[in-house]
């Protein structure tokens, strides 16, 4: 493909009378690897879905450069596998010319070993799935790929095996994750949406912080732009919030008394996001800690400890996945909380 790879010029798009984006614009240029970031319902699943094309938008423009191909991946692509084909006549359902043992290689890096490559597409785990269309997806390899959450339901391995596989790759990245260490891996630019504005950074995913003054990786992931650069995490709100209630003015006594409940809640908030933050830490070093054991030679000399490994590494990513889904919405209230104070 040539330099430019995707342009949209002028897009309005909304859902129903919930307004997304008016005037959108967005390039991409060859070789890059952006990730979107920004508060849940800021629009970010929505620009993968128009640079795909699976949206249309009530106005504005989508060019494609030259000979590009676009690939694109969610967390929902897997509903199109076959159910009745095995894991390896799914795979091996790709128009690239690629040989029988580079499929069962590529298998192999994403955990389907052995007699894994004959199981039937319709036993397979959510997390099984989402390696097989992953593999599907590598294989025919587009020059501009869209990824919406790609390690979601995958394990250690399989993320690392996702990040080798990315790091090969030639052409443009545009991608969605919740995952820091994926996106410290990959992405090489930043692209901030909130309340359908897209600001860019220009650096990596520390640039990003450095120039945001982040509190944490984490929150800003879901942070919201006040305007300065600076983030906060107040969720976008899709219109002005509008009351049929009469104003009632509280008297200084009620007005402490709920200034002081709302500190109450706040602290009580802040303690549970540092004490999840604290458990995803912990669950991060175990996670390091068996990847390192799993990379000794001597694992593989104790009959049935390597499977032992990976067990233990499937279940600390579960316990993850977990601990930072509610992390997300205890900062997420947290920053509600927050917000409300200085309102």
């Amino acid at each position: 493909s040539g330099q430019r790879v995707i342009t949209l010029k002028g897009i309005d798009f909304a859902y129903g009378q919930n307004i997304i984006y008016t005037g959108l614009e967005f390039e991409a240029q060859r070789g890059d690897r952006t990730v979107l970031v920004g508060p849940n319902g800021s629009g970010k699943s929505t620009l993968i879905k128009l640079l795909a094309g699976n949206l249309t938008p009530q106005a504005g423009d989508r060019d494609l450069g030259l000979r590009v191909k676009v690939g694109y991946f969610s967390q929902y692509r897997t509903e199109m596998l076959q159910p009745e084909r095995t894991v390896l006549e799914e795979a091996s359902d790709t128009a690239a010319r690629v040989t029988d043992l580079y499929i069962r290689s590529l298998l192999g890096c994403f955990l389907f070993r052995d007699d894994d490559v004959f199981k039937k597409v319709a036993v397979l785990s959510g997390g099984e799935k989402t390696r097989l269309a992953l593999v599907k997806l590598l294989l025919d390899p587009p020059n501009l790929l869209l990824m919406d959450e790609p390690t979601t339901h995958l394990d250690v391995a399989s993320i690392d095996a996702l990040v080798a596989a990315l790091s090969e790759f030639i052409g443009t990245l545009v991608f969605i994750s919740h995952d820091v260490y994926f996106i410290r891996a990959i992405a090489t630019r930043v692209l901030h949406i909130s309340g359908g504005v897209l600001t860019p950074y220009a650096g990596d995913y520390d640039y990003y912080l450095e120039k945001t003054k982040a509190s944490s990786a984490r929150v800003a992931l879901t942070a919201s732009s006040n305007g300065n650069g600076l983030t906060n995490a107040r969720p976008a709100q899709s219109g002005p919030a509008v009351s049929s209630k009469p104003v009632i003015t509280a008297s200084s006594k009620e007005r402490r008394q709920q200034a002081a409940e709302a500190r109450k809640a706040m602290g009580f908030q802040k303690k549970h996001v540092t004490t999840l933050e604290a458990r995803i830490a912990s669950l991060e070093a175990k996670q390091v800690q068996l990847t390192a054991e799993m990379e000794k030679p001597e694992t593989y000399t104790k009959p049935g400890r390597s499977m032992e490994i990976q067990q233990q590494i499937r279940a600390v990513g579960h316990d993850l996945h977990k601990v930072s889904t509610d992390w997300e919405a205890a900062a997420t209230k947290l920053a509600e909380l927050e917000a409300a104070s200085v309102e």
